[in-house]
């Protein structure tokens, strides 16, 4: 594709079979996917070997590239797991390229010769300029995806930083962490259950009390960059649009890939704009924000007075329990998924509908013990347009066979150790540390440690920051990359000599 005709792909969610072929029928250039295990989404129903083998074989007939996440972190015990799960991917699966968190899968791919090309997740935490230099020597990573809480200027200077051999993938829709994608450790330490391994529970989305006051008080509404995204057009090293939503319905992928294709491709056409925007609407996700896409003027993605659930608020619960009915503000089509509580509350439960109900309606709910007032929520809805494309490409689906794929025998193959490296002296090999955020004027010998930061650089002594650890900040924004390279010299000026890196970028 020459210059002039550069389009940035449009990149599409697909936890499910269905949402996959929407994502096909709807014009997705891309799909991204995760497999049952090593994927941060493992709420989502994700695929098989074998399954993802026939969608593969599907969109490459359709002239759609596939890209597969294993994404999570990886512990010292699951490398040769994680190998396997790569080797049949590149055997029998045949992805365009492999979304990856843990450098551990570098080695492996080039162990197994891996075809495809090597994405870097946002999990990564990729998130200054200078990392991508870091980055492109790594040399097999084809792809940097950079994190959603940029914004357009930041994003601007990525993409003039972005080194030859290297493209960057930008979220334009979708959820958003109430911290920092990649570093939100509120679900480990509330329920031992990491978003670094796919597993979060979402604690930001439950209601909290505040002086009497029960809400939900972190509870964010998605991104949606919607008409502001032909901004990111002229910028040829971003060569994706990611739509966020591995756990979304079809009909949410159809919407929004078809919204954003129609953004893209007739960025000053009105009638086009309206369109997209209605579709975007009722793509049966949370409300949009364009969140702090432009910095002049940021919006507060936060509201306690307007719900964050996830679909459309449909209506509430009526009637005793155990003679619950619906009166439906919008049209009820049979086939609709209903979701009656919000997501966070244990007893919400699916509803499917069977039979078509008219606005303002009646739907009798054969389910005991609903709470009246209860909020419900229109999650899933197959249009007759949608349901055709997906009747269609189903029945492409079944012409491709399926087959049951062997096992992979991978073992990781470790480097040979250095010399005078991994030594076993008989020292412990965990070192405590004690990082407070307030610098304490009682040192307590070398497993100390402080922040890089003026206060802390300032407030210590020349001998306390030499026999130190100095830590630096989980995330480093673009504008604070200055700042912090003279934090660094200045450290080292007095004698400072070790560190702990919190991203492998950072060094």
């Amino acid at each position: 594709m020459s210059e002039n005709n550069f389009k940035p792909e449009i990149l599409a969610p697909a936890g499910s079979r269905d949402s996959f072929l929407a994502a096909i029928a709807a014009g997705a250039d891309a799909i991204y996917c995760g497999l049952k295990l090593f994927s941060a989404r493992m709420a989502a129903d994700n695929f098989t070997i074998d399954e993802l083998e026939r969608l593969t074989v599907l969109a490459h007939d359709k002239g759609v590239r596939v890209y597969v996440a294993l994404n999570t972190l990886v512990k010292p015990d699951e490398l040769d797991q994680a190998g396997k799960l790569m080797d049949q991917l590149n055997r029998w699966v045949h992805p365009d390229a492999v979304i990856i968190q843990d450098l551990s899968f570098i080695p492996i791919a080039g162990q197994i010769g891996f075809k495809g090309e090597l994405h870097l997740s946002t999990l990564a935490n990729v998130g200054f300029p200078n990392a991508l230099q870091t980055i492109q020597k790594l040399k097999m990573i084809h792809r940097v995806v950079i994190p959603r809480e940029l914004h357009v200027d930041e994003i601007r200077a990525m993409a003039a930083a972005c080194p030859q051999g290297l493209n960057l993938e930008v979220f334009i829709h979708g959820a958003l962490c109430y911290g920092v994608s990649g570093r939100c450790y509120w679900s480990s330490y509330m329920g031992g259950k990491s978003g670094l391994r796919g597993r979060c529970v979402q604690p930001c989305r439950r209601i909290y009390d505040l002086k009497g006051q029960k809400k939900r008080y972190f509870s964010c509404s998605d991104l949606s960059l919607d008409v502001l995204a032909k901004v990111l057009l002229p910028e040829k090293n971003i060569s994706a649009w990611k739509i966020e939503g591995r756990k979304k319905g079809p009909h949410y992928v159809y919407n929004t890939v078809t919204a954003y294709r129609m953004l893209r491709d007739h960025p000053g056409e009105p009638d086009m704009k309206k369109h997209a925007l209605f579709l975007l609407e009722s793509a049966l996700g949370r409300k949009g924000s364009h969140y702090n896409f432009l910095p002049q003027r940021p919006q507060i993605p936060i509201s306690t007075d307007t719900q964050t659930g996830s679909g459309l608020l449909i209506g509430n619960i009526k009637g005793p329990a155990g003679k619950s009915y619906l009166v439906p503000n919008e049209q009820l089509l049979t086939g609709d998924l209903l979701r009656i509580g919000y997501e966070d509350e244990s007893w919400h439960t699916i509803y499917r509908v069977t039979k078509s109900v008219p606005k303002r309606g009646r739907l009798t709910l054969n389910k005991p013990s609903l709470k009246p007032g209860t909020s419900v929520f229109l999650m899933d809805r197959r249009e007759q347009e949608l349901a055709a494309s997906l009747k269609t490409l189903n029945l492409d689906l079944e012409k491709i066979p399926e087959k049951t794929n062997p096992e992979s025998s991978y073992k990781f193959l470790y480097h040979r150790k250095q010399k005078g490296i991994g030594k076993d002296d008989g020292k412990k090999s965990v070192l405590e540390m004690r990082l407070e955020r307030v610098i304490g004027k009682e040192r307590k010998g070398p497993s100390d440690a402080f922040w890089l930061t003026p206060e802390s650089i300032n407030s210590l002594p020349k001998k306390a920051i030499a026999s130190s650890w100095c830590w630096l900040s989980p995330v480093i924004w673009p504008e604070e990359e200055p700042e912090l390279r003279m934090l660094v010299q200045q450290v080292l000026q007095k004698g400072c000599t070790r560190f702990v890196l919190n991203a492998p970028w950072q060094i």
